[in-house]
């Protein structure tokens, strides 16, 4: 997850709130720390139910009606808080079907651990707002604007209800959009970018497509519009009143400082300090899954590959216990070759490596990387 905004104007509004609590420092104390450990943010897909059919789903959701239950999840939490997770993002399937999920988020924060949600946005009304304050911030999905997004999501006025939700959301908690960009929607960027901004809506946050589940690389947009579009999202990074953010792509961060190098070398560099801590791939070092039945994950995409289960074993364990991806994920600069292996910033960057090996070879190319050769030897 990259901040646009930090890179290109310094300042990260909703970061700071729930990632730097407040620190004021370029690169804050806290992420300094955070990059230090093998700690990681957990995403929590709590169930798989879901009332939304989208296209693109990376969990097929509503294929599984298994899920933890109450008890499960405060034992899990218990865990997790013993290693010192600083943060569980809840997410789906839709979290908000779960009539308990309010009582665990509200346990993780007794246990010290922040939460946040990602839903679709659309069981949020009124009532469900006033209990969402329990979270330090609420992403709200929305691919498109109505039609486009209607299609995806597989349900009549999914934008409507969404995008009334996300307005409930914002008056009680931080709120964002959550935008997955795919052949279908690239159009739709900036629109929705600007009605966003027009509601004060804080934080706008573009995935790029990994292919998982439902979605695959023929949804994909080409890596010429995805430069195009970066460049887009680092204009509008550079305006007030909302944080841009990218996710799935660290080539983006890499992207960025070339942008800035090319009219202000002293940010630029400050740029790239920045992305030692929090640029390139997080999967399996400060990045787990959770999955609806207690398996863990490298990531939310990467369901394929299972750790262990929380149910069988405590989370330090599994996550420390020695796998040999973990090992290689902790190491990547190691084993990275092709473009990755040469290019200059695998450092700070190493590509997308579930997106790699979905293309063919985890170690190889990321397909996504949009950078030119001369850019990047």
């Amino acid at each position: 997850m990259i901040s646009l905004s930090k890179l290109v104007a310094g300042e990260a509004t909703v970061s700071k709130h729930i990632t730097y609590e407040g620190d004021s420092n370029f690169i804050p104390e806290r992420l300094k720390a955070f990059t230090r450990s093998y700690t990681p943010i957990v995403v929590w897909n709590v169930t798989n139910r879901c009332n939304l059919r989208c296209l693109h789903c990376y969990a097929s959701a509503g294929t599984d009606r298994v899920e933890l239950s109450t008890e499960q999840c405060f034992e899990i939490i218990d865990d997790l808080a013993k290693f010192k997770v600083p943060l569980i993002l809840f997410s789906g399937g839709e979290p908000l079907l779960r009539e308990d999920i309010f009582d665990i988020a509200e346990y993780a924060k007794k246990r010290g651990i922040k939460a946040v949600l990602s839903t679709n946005g659309t069981m949020i009304d009124r009532d469900i707002a006033g209990n969402l304050e329990i979270f330090e911030y609420v992403g709200v999905s929305l691919d498109g604007l109505k039609e486009t997004n209607d299609r995806f999501r597989g349900v009549e006025r999914a934008f409507e209800m969404a995008f009334k939700g996300l307005l409930a959301a914002s008056e009680v908690v931080l709120s964002g959009v959550r935008f997955t960009v795919t052949r279908h929607n690239y159009s739709e960027v900036i629109p929705l970018i600007n009605l966003s901004r027009e509601n004060e809506i804080p934080r706008f946050c573009l995935y790029h497509l990994v292919p998982s589940g439902r979605a695959d690389f023929g949804d994909d947009i080409s890596n010429e519009e995805r430069r195009k579009l970066i460049e887009l999202l680092i204009r509008e990074a550079e305006k007030e009143g909302m944080e841009i953010m990218t996710v799935d792509n660290p080539a983006d961060g890499i992207y960025t400082y070339l942008k800035l190098l090319e009219i202000d070398p002293e940010k630029a560099e400050m740029a790239r300090d920045f992305l030692r801590y929090r640029g390139g791939d997080s999967s399996g070092i400060r990045l787990a899954c959770i999955d609806h039945r207690g398996d863990v994950h490298p990531n939310q995409f990467w369901w394929d590959y299972t750790l262990g289960n929380v149910l069988v074993s405590n989370f330090e364990k599994i996550w420390m216990g020695g796998d040999g991806l973990l090992e290689k994920l902790r190491n990547k600069v190691r084993y990275l070759r092709g473009k990755c292996g040469r290019c200059r910033f695998k450092d700070v960057c190493g590509g997308f490596r579930l997106r790699a090996y979905r293309y063919g070879d985890l170690w190889g190319d990321d397909p996504s990387c949009y950078l030119y050769e001369s850019e990047i030897q």
